[in-house]
């Protein structure tokens, strides 16, 4: 393949350390290709800037409705959040790691437009598997004020629900590169793994 910028969506329940590996990759693609070579599309980060603008009615409900009652933020915002990333941040030769989207068909499908738009091929979505068990136990420890006991059990009941179809969807469309990676290991064997699996 000609194209040698990598597109890496990282994927998989709430806790599995998605952000800990795209932060890790984008190092390394950094590292390799110089700073400010990489675009890091995390969709929690602009909801959350958003969500700070308590002057927008919108951010207000998404306060309401999202933030504090741990319901699903809306597809419609989540694609809104990256398009923005996308639009602000995608040139001709920067590499594109997205951490935590897509969560459901909706999402993969706008995804797929963004990345056929601006003519992205070497595209890979990594998904970081591991039990409730060990991410319930993760989460606690980290002690993040969302991470509360009934707000594991509603992502992880949404997880099983649409995520789990969204990645069954990537194994069976050929022109999707799905890598899955054992997600219950150290950090840095994860790491690894992720690197060997992707060529880079």
């Amino acid at each position: 393949m000609n194209d040698k910028r990598y597109n890496i969506v990282f994927i998989g329940r709430s806790g599995c350390g998605k952000g800990t590996q795209a932060e890790l990759f984008k190092k390394v693609l950094e590292e390799k290709n110089g700073p400010g070579s990489v675009l890091y599309v995390y969709t929690g980060a602009r909801l959350r800037e958003l969500a700070s603008h308590s002057e927008f009615f919108t951010a207000r409900l998404l306060n309401k409705k999202s933030l504090e009652s741990g319901e699903l933020t809306p597809n419609s915002l989540a694609i809104w959040a990256y398009a923005t990333e996308f639009i602000h941040g995608v040139t001709d030769s920067n590499h594109i790691i997205i951490d935590g989207s897509p969560r459901q068909a909706l999402e993969a499908e706008a995804l797929d437009e963004m990345f056929y738009f601006y003519d992205r091929e070497n595209i890979f979505h990594v998904c970081l598997n591991v039990s409730e068990a060990w991410a319930g136990a993760r989460m606690k420890e980290r002690g993040r004020s969302d991470d509360g006991s009934e707000s594991i059990k509603r992502r992880f009941a949404y997880y099983e629900r649409e995520v789990v179809p969204t990645i069954e969807f990537y194994k069976k469309d050929t022109k999707h590169k799905l890598v899955e990676i054992n997600g219950e290991q150290s950090i840095e064997k994860v790491h690894k793994d992720i690197i060997k699996a992707v060529g880079l």
